[in-house]
């Protein structure tokens, strides 16, 4: 497998992953207008997880596949499927998204979201990506937010872990700009669209370094518990002393926003 796995953490995931649902409806009846699911039907989610975006696209009317390296993560996508009435056209498999088992221009679109991050080798999975898709289709990169996370605390993280000898380094991609200066060298143009799905969260500090301590996000994965336990301690302290207190609450900027990558 060349792509960071989220077994263990499939229990967390979606509370962690948060999304405005008014926001989130919007942006994909914004992408069901434009690659109606009558012409783009066959869509395809690398990385689909627990299916927090394939099956809103499913209810949409799109016939979705989707591949995923964790086991746990499936299984969670699969309850709730069997939950769902009327049945939804959404069907999985374990997969590398570095090897995927479709044959050349099986898709009509590839939805890609948040997915380059946690792929080491991340330009072979643009290539997978692109021969799947068929002439006339679209790939398209969707960032969702950053869910119950609060950057700055991230970044104190790194910079934390870093100073205990543990650089925490990108397992892929480092931007979406990587990706799509990757396919603009191939011959295909972006589209970017954003600003029109935003909100802000009230993040309570606690609870976001709750889910750090918890090793939630891949780049709490890193380091050794040794590691990460000094940099926990040395970030509680650092955030309660620069707030008063760890159950304030934070006002952070969130946003959805999509590149759209035409296949001629």
């Amino acid at each position: 497998m060349q792509s960071f796995s989220f077994d263990g953490l499939a229990h967390l995931y979606d509370e962690t992953r948060t999304v405005d649902p008014a926001c989130l409806g919007a942006a994909l009846d914004f992408l069901a207008e434009r690659f109606p699911p009558a012409r783009y039907s066959r869509a395809l989610e690398p990385g689909i997880g627990t299916g927090r975006i394939a099956i809103p696209l499913a209810q949409r009317g799109y016939q979705v596949t989707g591949i995923d390296v964790s086991d746990q993560m499936l299984s969670v996508l699969a309850e709730r499927l069997a939950q769902a009435r009327p049945p939804l056209r959404v069907a999985f498999q374990k997969g590398d998204v570095t090897d995927l088992p479709f044959a050349d221009a099986t898709f009509d679109m590839v939805l890609a979201v948040h997915l380059f991050y946690f792929v080491a080798d991340w330009r072979r999975a643009a290539d997978e990506i692109a021969r799947v898709v068929r002439p006339g289709g679209v790939i398209v990169l969707m960032h969702t937010g950053t869910g119950a996370e609060v950057p700055g605390l991230n970044e104190r993280y790194k910079q934390l872990c870093a100073e205990l000898g543990c650089p925490i380094r990108p397992v892929g991609a480092s931007s979406t700009n990587e990706v799509i200066e990757r396919y603009a060298r191939q011959g295909l143009g972006a589209e970017r669209i954003g600003g029109a799905w935003q909100w802000t969260a009230r993040i309570r500090l606690d609870e976001a370094l709750g889910y750090m301590r918890a090793r939630a996000y891949a780049f709490t994965a890193v380091a050794s518990d040794d590691v990460h336990e000094a940099a926990m301690r040395a970030l509680d302290e650092g955030t309660k002393s620069e707030y008063g207190t760890l159950s304030a609450t934070i006002e952070v900027p969130k946003g959805i926003r999509f590149a759209l990558i035409p296949v001629p």
